[in-house]
C-alpha cells in the first residue's frame, strides 16, 4: 500500500517510526543499567561498591529508572500534538496506508500491551512527570504495582509491535540489538578490582 501514499506522508510515518525505535532503545538501555543495580544477585555481589559510592549509585539508579519510565510513556500516550503510536495509527487510517485488518491487528496488540503501559503512566503522571498532591509515594507505587518483569515485557512487546508496523508499512525491521548490561557489569567489576587492590 505504500505506493499509494504520498512522499510527505511517508516521511511523516518514517519520522514517527524512527522516534519509536529510538524511545525503545533508550528504554531498554536504561532498563539494562537499572536492572544490573537492582537485581538481587548483582546487589549482593557488588554491595561494597554500591556502598562506597552511595550518592552516585542512588542517583544513577533513580535517573535510569525515570528515563526508562519517560521513554516507555511516550510510546503510547494519546496526545494529538506529540509523536506516539496512537497518532501513527490515526495517520494510517487518515491516509489509508494499511488495510482495515492490519490496523485492527495493531490495535489488538496495543490493547494487550496497554495494561502494562497504564502502570507506567501512573508512575510518570503521579510521581516523576508531575507530583500528585493526593497520593504519597507509597500509594503511587501500590497503585502502579509494576514489576521489573512487566517493564521488560512492555519493552519487548513494544519492539515486536514497532517491527510489525514497519514490516506492514515498509517491509523492514529494526534490529534492537543494543544492551548496556555487559558494560554496566564491567564498570562494577573494574570498581570492585580497584577496591580489592586497595585492601
Amino acid at each position: 500500500m505504500t505506493s499509494l501514499v504520498n512522499i510527505t506522508t511517508t516521511d511523516e510515518i518514517n519520522s514517527h517510526v524512527a522516534e519509536f525505535q529510538h524511545a525503545i532503545v533508550v528504554a531498554e538501555l536504561n532498563y539494562d543499567i537499572w536492572w544490573v543495580y537492582k537485581e538481587k544477585n548483582n546487589r549482593r555481589k557488588y554491595l561494597n561498591i554500591l556502598n562506597n559510592y552511595p550518592l552516585f549509585f542512588q542517583t544513577s539508579l533513580h535517573a535510569h529508572f525515570v528515563a526508562l519510565i519517560i521513554a516507555l510513556y511516550r510510546l503510547y500516550e494519546t496526545r494529538k500534538d506529540s509523536l506516539n503510536i496512537p497518532q501513527l495509527i490515526r495517520l494510517f487510517k487518515q491516509h489509508n496506508v494499511l488495510s482495515h485488518a492490519e490496523i485492527k491487528e495493531i490495535e489488538t496488540d496495543i490493547a494487550r500491551i496497554r495494561p502494562y503501559w497504564l502502570k507506567v503512566k501512573t508512575l510518570r503522571n503521579d510521581m516523576f512527570g508531575h507530583k500528585s498532591n493526593q497520593l504519597n509515594d507509597n500509594d503511587i507505587w501500590k497503585q502502579a504495582a509494576i514489576t521489573p518483569n512487566e517493564l521488560k515485557k512492555l519493552i519487548d512487546d513494544s519492539k515486536v509491535l514497532v517491527n510489525k508496523i514497519t514490516h506492514l508499512f515498509a517491509k523492514s525491521r529494526h534490529a534492537f540489538n543494543l544492551s548496556a548490561t555487559d558494560d554496566t557489569i564491567q564498570l562494577l567489576e573494574d570498581l570492585k578490582r580497584v577496591n580489592d587492590n586497595k585492601l
